[in-house]
């Protein structure tokens, strides 16, 4: 069965059926030491040329042993790598963790090989350059760089970690950010524990084998399952424009424990719903206890009494009362670092601190809240089918509506107001957590990302063109816009319109709207373009987007695995008025333009008309949905594609 035809999370629950067929029978695709001289001799990688390194083959085996300790298991890793630019180099570095004294590594070795003079030089990992770092009693760090790397050589690893925790299995990953040739993993584990496999990634298995087998424990055969898991030709996963993690998308296979059924006694059910995560968070003191309201809320609550009918109005009093009661310090958390009277105190908190005492704060007003626990976009989605807590890693506020729908709020970021989460949090979905009555919705952002430009563009016959005019944020663009001007006001806003807008010269520029609670954030500017036009003879060439407009088409890869991530809605509208110069008069326009992806959620205009000594040039593009399949990515590609090759286009003037 091909695990990995289509980005879904499958879960398979293994049925156990005794029979007789060991792990150590299984052969290792490679021997340490034994470097085949084409390796040796490879020069380029010919599927991927720009590859910097490729993993020749990549070999993991997971089995378990019993001790007078107890069961651990013994993880087993062999990995061999060609280095073919100096580029490269990075990964003749490895490193691992083991948890503190309930993990141990053994048997590192390593080896560089490289020829020389047509013979194999070989240079070994000393002992010495294998370093230790404890970063605290929980996790120490194995690092190692091996030896005299060039380009061409062939490094190769291996190493053992002995682990007490007897229910877990190390997750593999397939997939890197270089080639992978061949990439297996076999896993042997007795059949009193029961493992969910959880697949992800778009790779074909080249094996895939769930077979029955045996385990010696205690000088005694168990009857086991063994996981046998291979995939060959591995394309490097690169980054992509509108993708919120890599790790959503990269080629793995996880292992989760079901349950406990021992050959004679009581079975015991690992599975949690998500009822079973709901309870435990509640009961948790840095989740549950600082979502309710305490002594430290009660005092704060008379001066934030809701005075009018207008709730949202209220809910951003509230909201505000706490982005400016306490600075965020930049840790993301779905957990409070300590209490809301402590954290009023020191004025600096979590993620989680501001929002689970947001939460607390508006209990105690008597609103129907709750808090919403969600995945950042760098953590990752979340799979509903999956009750892993680990899975999430923030928190925000939600308050349910008379209209029976959940307002989201944060505190973390000053320019937020009520139902707008920052860019970080627009992940899909999070879960409302409620004793009995948690649900899943949708983290769609009640605002979108809207940008406006309505400038008068006057040539002058040198070329050069003087622009006047405005530019205009709403949504999550004002909230961005915003943020900019809150760091140095003027000096932080010109910098980033010298970035954004790399050809104009600014003269000068005004600021409105710098409140959150104002509709738009707005630049009117003054400014010229130098060369605007290109002169030849008695003509003149104009791009009638003057450098005002992002044209550049995002998507260049031709194919796309993986889906498109906007986050939010788009809206982006651009009027230009062109004066033309004295004496000159149209003798060629751009055809106008309108383009949509089928499903109708990507609309484009380009439109341009003459009007005696003007040129009217608008340039319109909705987004209308945030997230886009791979199935969909040719169309929306092709729309973009447009724009740019559109913008490309000149409008000629002559002279009378």
């Amino acid at each position: 069965m091909n695990y990995f035809s289509a980005l879904k999370f499958k879960v398979l629950l293994i049925a156990l059926i005794f029979s007789f067929n060991g792990l150590l029978a299984q052969k290792s695709p490679i021997k340490f030491g034994d470097i085949p001289t084409s390796d040796l001799e490879a020069k380029v990688y010919p599927i991927d040329s720009s590859a910097s390194a490729v993993i020749l083959c990549d070999y993991a085996t997971l089995t378990y042993a019993y001790y007078s300790s107890g069961l651990k298991t013994m993880f087993t890793h062999h990995r061999r790598i060609k280095i073919l630019k100096k580029s490269g180099y990075d990964w003749a570095t490895f490193e691992t963790i083991t948890r503190g004294n309930q993990e141990s590594i053994a048997g590192i070795k390593g080896a560089t090989y490289r020829l020389v003079g047509g013979k194999v030089q070989v240079d070994k990992l000393e002992k010495s350059a294998i370093f230790e770092n404890k970063s605290d009693k929980n996790f120490t760090s194995h690092k190692f760089t091996l030896p005299n790397v060039q380009e061409g050589s062939v490094v190769e690893f291996t190493y053992q970690i002995q682990s007490n925790y007897d229910t877990e299995i190390p997750t593999w990953r397939f997939q890197h950010s270089i080639p992978t040739l061949w990439s297996e993993y076999l896993v042997n584990a007795p059949n009193f524990y029961v493992f969910r496999l959880h697949t992800q990634g778009y790779e074909p298995f080249a094996i895939s084998k769930q077979e029955q087998s045996s385990i010696m424990l205690e000088g005694s055969s168990y009857p086991s399952t063994e996981y046998h898991l291979a995939v060959k030709d591995i394309p490097a996963i690169k980054e992509e424009p509108y993708t919120s993690t890599l790790e959503d998308f990269v080629a793995k296979i996880q292992f989760e424990i079901a349950a406990y059924v021992p050959p004679n006694g009581m079975s015991k059910n690992f599975s949690l719903s998500w009822e079973n995560l709901d309870a435990a968070l509640l009961g948790y003191d840095s989740f549950g206890k600082l979502a309710k309201p305490d002594g430290a809320v009660k005092d704060i609550v008379p001066f934030l009494k809701k005075t009018d009918a207008d709730t949202l109005a209220h809910l951003n009093k509230v909201l505000d009362y706490v982005q400016k009661a306490v600075l965020w310090n930049g840790e993301a958390s779905m957990y409070g670092s300590n209490t809301h009277k402590k954290v009023l105190e020191s004025k600096l908190g979590n993620s989680a601190d501001l929002n689970l005492l947001l939460v607390a704060i508006l209990k105690e007003l008597k609103y129907e809240a709750q808090p919403m626990i969600l995945s950042t976009r760098n953590h990752g989605m979340v799979n509903e089918s999956q009750v892993l807590e680990k899975r999430f890693n923030y928190v925000v506020a939600g308050v349910l509506m008379p209209n029976h729908q959940w307002l989201l709020l944060d505190a973390t970021e000053p320019m937020c107001k009520a139902g707008s989460l920052p860019f970080r949090c627009l992940n899909q979905k999070g879960r409302i957590v409620a004793e009995g009555t948690g649900e899943w919705i949708e983290v769609t952002p009640k605002e979108k990302y809207t940008s406006a430009q309505s400038v008068q563009v006057n040539i002058k016959n040198n070329g050069d063109a003087e622009i006047k005019g405005d530019l205009l944020f709403q949504g999550y663009a004002a909230m961005a816009m915003r943020k900019v001007y809150q760091k140095e006001g003027d000096k932080a806003l010109r910098e980033y319109l010298k970035k954004e807008y790399p050809n104009l010269q600014l003269k000068s520029f005004k600021v409105t709207g710098q409140s959150k609670f104002e509709e738009s954030f707005a630049i009117s500017v003054d400014a010229e373009v130098l060369e605007a036009v290109n002169i030849l003879g008695d003509r003149m060439y104009i791009k009638p987007s003057f450098g005002l407009i992002d044209t550049e088409n995002p998507f260049h890869n031709k194919d796309r695995k993986y889906p498109v991530n906007f986050g939010y809605l788009q809206d982006d509208l651009s009027t230009i008025m062109i004066n033309l110069p004295e004496g000159f008069v149209v003798e060629e326009l751009p055809k106008s333009v309108k383009a949509v992806t089928p499903d109708k959620m990507v609309n484009y205009t380009y439109q341009i008309f003459a009007n005696g000594n003007q040129i009217a040039f608008m340039n319109k593009l909705f987004v209308k949905k945030p997230y886009f399949y791979a199935e969909e990515y040719h169309d929306l590609r092709q729309v973009f594609d447009l724009i740019e090759q559109r913008n490309l286009q000149q409008v000629v003037l002559k002279k009378k």
